[in-house]
């Protein structure tokens, strides 16, 4: 059966010799509620993946996530801080699969962990317990196998016998627990496979695929909705229109597409009774649920495009915090996790993840020296002048305590 947008709204289209005003009669159950839907639709949050396909505001928040964990620089530290030079996870991150970067696998961990709250990478375990594999898995083709083991279990191994990884094709894999890199953002609920965000922003994403809806629905079909009716007068009155007149404009309104005009030798009043756009506050609704999945996400509404704008400095300072209290935080989780996954912690191994390189992060370091060489003057001034200062005392004039 066809079904297309005008149907959806307005039922079949009958041959046209039939009156306008019988088409209304055999009406879908759900377009008959087109003036006042009276129950909320609410979409289906399972399929996280197609939502970020369709929906953009989501996908630019994720996006911009994403994009901003992925600019980090990997350093291997050893038990006393100093950077490791040679050792294979320094391998696997030159080359970790034969299509991806590093950059390029913490940007699809982020989109994974965005969307799941749930990220699996393929990283199996060669021989002496080297890796030379990390290949991030669509969370969505992972089915975990639990033990049946909660409580007393002191690593995931407990918790999960084993996974299975469905192809394209349908075709499943079994991925024992060991060669398998599971990173979770907790829910506070759930040790294993914790619920994701997006379940809870069901409704901004709801109302965000809603206003498209309803603006395309504006733009190419209900861009007139009122009435016509007649001018014609007498002594007597008003005369209404004879029936064949009124058959005539409806077959031609309902036949019309939504740029050609309705020609008629009948004198005829148009009556509008749609509000305009800017009254039905779509685009408020839209910032608003924006708002609500950049919340979600720990970022900041002036690092995305918006119509008012915003000043340099407000940019600046909310790319700063997005770093500081977000970004930077999370992705050195997800290092610390994959650290402790490969067993490498024991052997007092931290792999740091490094963002001081980013312009962004420079102001902060041309701030603390343009400081440290004023208090640096200061110092100077105070021993010409003859005045004995302790060790400690010339540390608080230089304030070197308080330099990062």
């Amino acid at each position: 059966m066809k079904f297309n947008v005008w149907e959806s709204f307005f039922g079949d289209q009958d041959p046209i010799d039939q009156r306008f005003v019988q088409q209304f009669d055999r009406l879908y159950p759900h377009a008959n509620q087109m003036w006042g839907v009276k129950e909320a639709v609410w979409i289906d949050t399972n399929d996280a993946w197609k939502l970020f396909l369709e929906i953009p505001e989501l996908r630019a928040v994720l996006d911009k996530r994403a994009s901003m964990m992925k600019s980090n620089i990997p350093y291997l530290c050893d038990s006393n801080g100093d950077v490791v030079e040679n050792h294979w996870l320094l391998d696997l991150i030159q080359n970790p699969n034969p299509t991806q970067s590093w950059s390029d696998v913490v940007y699809s961990m982020a989109i994974q962990d965005g969307l799941y709250s749930n990220v699996f990478n393929y990283c199996p375990k060669r021989s002496f317990d080297i890796r030379n594999l990390f290949v991030p898995l669509p969370s969505n083709h992972i089915e975990i196998n639990l033990s049946g083991k909660k409580l007393k279990q002191m690593g995931k191994d407990g918790l999960i016998d084993y996974y299975n990884f469905m192809y394209d094709d349908q075709k499943w894999e079994r991925i024992e627990v060991e060669d398998m890199i599971y990173i979770t953002t907790q829910d506070g609920m759930n040790l294993v496979k914790p619920h994701s965000r997006i379940e809870s922003l069901k409704y901004p994403l709801s109302n965000l695929k809603a206003q498209y809806h309803k603006r395309n629905v504006l733009l190419e079909n209900l861009g007139a909705i009122g009435i016509l009716s007649a001018q014609q007068n007498d002594m007597g009155g008003s005369i209404p229109m004879t029936p064949e007149e009124r058959a005539q404009i409806q077959k031609d309104w309902y036949k019309r597409s939504k740029d050609e005009l309705v020609i008629t030798e009948s004198n005829v009043n148009w009556q509008p009774m749609s509000y305009p756009t800017r009254d039905l506050m779509l685009f408020e609704e839209q910032t608003a649920d924006k708002l609500a999945l950049i919340d979600a996400y720990g970022l900041n509404y002036n690092i995305f495009s918006t119509e008012k704008g915003s000043t340099f400095s407000n940019v600046r300072d909310s790319i700063k915090m997005v770093y500081t209290d977000t970004i930077i935080p999370e992705t050195q989780a997800m290092y610390d996790s994959i650290i402790q996954q490969l067993g490498l912690d024991e052997e007092g191994y931290h792999l740091k993840a490094d963002f001081s390189h980013l312009a962004i992060m420079q102001s902060d370091r041309e701030k603390e020296a343009a400081t440290l060489k004023v208090n640096a003057e200061a110092l100077e001034k105070i021993q010409l002048l003859g005045i004995t200062l302790s060790e400690e005392e010339q540390k608080q004039i230089l304030n070197i305590e308080n330099l990062k």
